[in-house]
């Protein structure tokens, strides 16, 4: 395709979104429409899109210390703690921009191209306001979670391992890390970092009713929530939520890909973290 006299390449599938790009200039757009319009994901947004564009340009070989932004939608402090990047430098070569619509741009020249892509999918225009409400209702800062409460601590300190899925090596790899083995014995501080791709050994579905109470504002809208409890080829298990923009049902044996997605908002913070995609 042709953009402002620059050849981009046509966009492809990634982590459940749309990438395209020329030498200077990375885009990744969401896959769901409505009037027109490029729309968010059940469980998506600017830093989701972000984070997966990153990944995208590390898996070419393009490495990135630090990002030069001045769009409020995108939260630095959660890009930079769970990506690594370095907070000291105050410029950066590459820029990171957001459209109107749910589309990310990194670039290191002065333009910014937002190209659409076609053949976008359709949202169910009631759902998609559903979710949106269901958001914002979890997200204010009065909600708190009745179940396993999380501190912004405890969740700021595990950000970058889990989505970075670097795991804790010793005897055998461990991911979460935690700090004691199951002896009470000091772990050490070794890491590796997996393979976001998994095979999937169970899984299970529960309805809206039993779901913990973090989700039990979207289980209603979204039918449920699903987890699968997948290895990885490092010898690490662990248990994803399944992507909330996708309905498809797991099979034992089949593969899927570690993506980052929204999990749960609680006292007017969103928490990220990582799902499962099923790819097979």
């Amino acid at each position: 395709m042709f953009l402002g006299g620059i050849e981009m390449s046509e966009f492809s599938n990634w982590q459940g979104y749309l990438v395209s790009s020329t030498e200077n200039c990375f885009i990744i757009s969401s896959p769901w429409s409505l009037s027109d319009r490029v729309v968010f994901g059940p469980d998506s947004d600017y830093n989701t899109l972000a984070v997966s564009l990153v990944q995208y340009m590390y898996s070419h070989g393009i490495e990135i210390e630090s990002l030069q932004c001045e769009n409020s939608q995108l939260e630095m402090d959660f890009l930079n703690l769970a990506l690594g990047f370095d907070e000291s430098i105050s410029t950066s070569e590459w820029q990171i921009f957001c459209s109107d619509d749910a589309i990310v741009c990194i670039s290191n020249s002065l333009d910014k191209k937002f190209s659409k892509p076609e053949n976008l999918i359709q949202v169910d225009e009631s759902k998609y306001n559903l979710i949106k409400e269901a958001w914002e209702k979890e997200a204010a800062l009065e909600n708190v979670s009745q179940g396993a409460y999380v501190s912004t601590q405890q969740y700021s300190e595990s950000l970058s391992s889990r989505i970075n899925l670097m795991a804790q090596s010793g005897n055998q790899s461990i991911w979460p890390p935690r700090i004691l083995n199951e002896q009470g014995e000091y772990y050490g501080s070794q890491s590796i970092r997996l393979s976001n791709i998994c095979n999937i050994e169970s899984w299970t579905k529960l309805s809206a009713a039993g779901a913990p109470s973090e989700f039990s504002i979207r289980a209603p809208i979204l039918g449920g929530i699903s987890t699968a409890y997948v290895s990885f080829e490092e010898g690490t298990k662990g248990v994803f939520l399944l992507v909330d923009d996708e309905d498809t049902s797991p099979e034992i044996g089949s593969k899927g890909e570690i993506v980052v997605r929204r999990i749960y908002g609680q006292e007017g913070q969103i928490r990220y973290g990582t799902k499962l995609r099923i790819i097979d």
